[in-house]
């Protein structure tokens, strides 16, 4: 008797009786940085040296083409000069009970003045997704400034040098200024070149659904040591003259923060005025799969 052949393998389908969509995992942070072109290693000071000098003559030469007033070029110039200080400071030998005020490690005081920079020859508005990427790197050369001179305070506060706290809030005031600025330049274009040009670009099948500025891990460090920050200098037991001059700085910080938040949320209705980001619609989109809609 010929052996019985094995039944057919049992064949899947679809429950509502159509071609199933390719389903793609929602973006990671290793999706971020591969889109803003962030290599996430342990450079040495030298790579990032170099990192540093490239972005700024990227961002140098487009700066003058920018729509950019002359307060926010002159915050931008300033986060640089911070990053470059602090570069530079971080090739010397550190010097014990330094603080971020300057004294001891090269760490550079606030500047009152407000460097310039010459005006190149106008060739026209520049590549818009060229300057999102640009711009989001400039971001993220700030926030990394910004996490080290939040490390610098908290340890100032820990070891009770007064001045070197209040230097490192106004250090941080800067940065944060700076950074608003940074959000101006990298979206600085027509809001129909970001929904036609830019914004596709982060959508698939280029990149995995549910892109979001929320997978930036500096943004996530920085929000943790600004929170451990605030509970630090809340039982701040200075004295009265020094104290004063910290809650000042304190004051202005926060400030600068909410201009941030404020500077945000603009750009935010100006480029989507739906309000739908791309990590919404992709919740959304899930959430209405699994109840089957």
């Amino acid at each position: 008797m010929p052996p019985r052949s094995a039944p057919p393998a049992p064949l899947a389908l679809a429950t509502d009786s159509r071609i199933p969509v390719r389903e793609m995992a929602g973006a990671t942070t290793a999706d971020y940085d591969r889109y803003f072109h962030l290599a996430r290693h342990a450079p040495d000071l030298t790579s990032w040296t170099c990192g540093v000098l490239r972005l700024q003559a990227a961002v140098l030469a487009d700066l003058p083409r920018t729509g950019l007033d002359d307060s926010q070029r002159a915050a931008v110039l300033t986060g640089l000069l911070h990053t470059s200080h602090a570069t530079l400071a971080a090739w010397l030998p550190s010097v014990p009970g330094s603080g971020p005020d300057g004294s001891g490690t090269g760490h550079p005081a606030p500047s009152d003045g407000e460097p310039v920079v010459g005006r190149a020859a106008d060739d026209g508005p520049g590549d818009a997704l060229q300057r999102w990427k640009l711009g989001q790197q400039l971001f993220h050369l700030l926030l990394t400034t910004m996490n080290s001179a939040f490390d610098d305070t908290l340890a100032a506060v820990g070891e009770v040098r007064w001045t070197s706290v209040r230097h490192g809030l106004e250090r941080l005031r800067t940065l944060y200024d700076a950074a608003t600025a940074a959000m101006a330049y990298a979206s600085d274009f027509p809001a129909s070149v970001y929904a036609d040009d830019v914004r596709p670009t982060m959508e698939p099948p280029f990149v995995a659904p549910g892109f979001s500025g929320m997978l930036n891990q500096e943004h996530r460090v920085m929000t943790e040591r600004a929170h451990a920050l605030r509970a630090a200098l809340g039982n701040l037991l200075a004295p009265a003259p020094l104290l004063a001059a910290i809650r000042h700085e304190e004051a202005l910080l926060r400030a600068a923060q909410r201009r941030n938040r404020k500077a945000h949320s603009a750009i935010c209705v100006r480029c989507v005025p739906d309000g739908v980001s791309l990590l919404l619609w992709h919740t959304n989109r899930a959430q209405g799969r699994q109840c089957g809609r």
